[in-house]
């Protein structure tokens, strides 16, 4: 038994710094590769060796670029600091791991359910009989260990008791994040990918729900600039935990849910397509994914909305009259009061 405890004491530690060391290099990668993948739109750009007319603001493959390599940044703030905190064992890196990895196995479920939903499509067009039982199988483990198994295994290990305890021992300062409600938390990471969600669409022409119809042009950009900016005070209310940031979280997230389901919901993707006035190119390499034609983009960002929803209801409680902010940030202030009176 001692033996085995001794062996686990070691292991913990070493693994907590393997993680620290995968995460850096993946945030290193990632903010390599962000600022030269920039240098792609020239290659589509008049002159370049992928040129092709209407490739342009608006057009589908110059959102898709924007979205791609934005993702390189996005990858690279996540990871650098999540691996200075397993590298330095810092406590509050515990909590944004769990954060993250709910985030993770969320996406991968939503991606899966979608994923499913392409089948009967796939079935009908008799695009299964290509693929072999063997590869269909590699193919659904891997998919199914990337999006699922993976992020249970991380969520396992850092609800870990011994691994919570290797933090707090190298860690003894209680930061914020880890007083805050976890399902809050939440929210904010919600909130936050909300707004660029909202950034993005500006590059597909300022695509924006519109309670039933869809809008396009310059008019839903001054909606969808209202959105970031309201969600963004929003989110600073919520860090507070002011009331009238529920309030408002819960009616601006309940009106966007609405936009979105019945509008997204009567438009397949291929119409959707046809509205945006795409450029040819694109239109007809559109053509040849007849797989996703009848796809609703519904079911993957009515979803998310839903989501946060159900946390800001479960969050109610946090939200009470008598329960107030400085609790949460009594200590840090303290803290920092007594490092300025020295």
């Amino acid at each position: 038994m001692i033996h085995k405890k001794i062996n686990i004491q070691k292991i913990i530690p070493a693994l907590v710094k393997i993680i620290g060391v995968i995460l850096l290099i993946i945030g290193l990668v990632a903010a390599y590769y962000g600022p030269m993948e920039w240098h792609v739109y020239s290659f589509f750009s008049e002159g370049g060796s992928f040129h092709y007319d209407g490739f342009r603001m608006g057009s589908a493959w110059f959102g898709g670029l924007v979205v791609l390599n934005s993702g390189y940044y996005l990858m690279a703030a996540l990871c650098i600091p999540l691996a200075i905190g397993h590298l330095k064992l810092r406590r509050w890196t515990v909590t944004l791991s769990r954060l993250y990895l709910w985030f993770w196995l969320g996406a991968g479920m939503l991606l899966l359910v979608n994923l499913l939903l392409l089948v009967p499509s796939a079935v009908e067009l008799n695009l299964i009989q290509d693929i072999s039982v063997f590869e269909f199988g590699m193919f659904a483990i891997a998919l199914l260990f990337v999006t699922v198994i993976l992020p249970s295994l991380g969520l396992f290990f850092y609800s870990s008791k011994k691994v919570n305890a290797l933090f707090k021992k190298q860690d003894t300062h209680e930061y914020w994040i880890d007083r805050y409600p976890f399902p809050l938390l939440a929210v904010l990471l919600l909130l936050g990918m909300m707004i660029i969600v909202l950034h993005y669409a500006i590059f597909f022409q300022g695509i924006f729900p519109m309670f039933g119809q869809l809008w396009f042009g310059r008019q839903p950009v001054y909606l969808i600039t209202i959105c970031i900016l309201s969600i963004g005070i929003l989110m600073y209310g919520i860090i507070q935990l002011k009331a009238w940031a529920w309030w408002g979280t819960l009616l601006a997230v309940a009106a966007l849910a609405i936009s979105t389901i019945s509008s997204f919901s009567k438009y397949p993707l291929y119409q959707i397509v046809l509205m945006m006035k795409l450029p040819e190119y694109e239109i007809s390499l559109f053509n040849q994914i007849p797989i996703v034609h009848d796809y609703h983009l519904v079911n993957l960002l009515a979803p998310p909305l839903l989501v946060t929803l159900v946390l800001l209801i479960h969050s109610t409680k946090y939200f009470r009259k008598g329960i107030k902010s400085p609790a949460i940030f009594r200590k840090h202030s303290k803290s920092l009061h007594k490092k300025r009176s020295q």
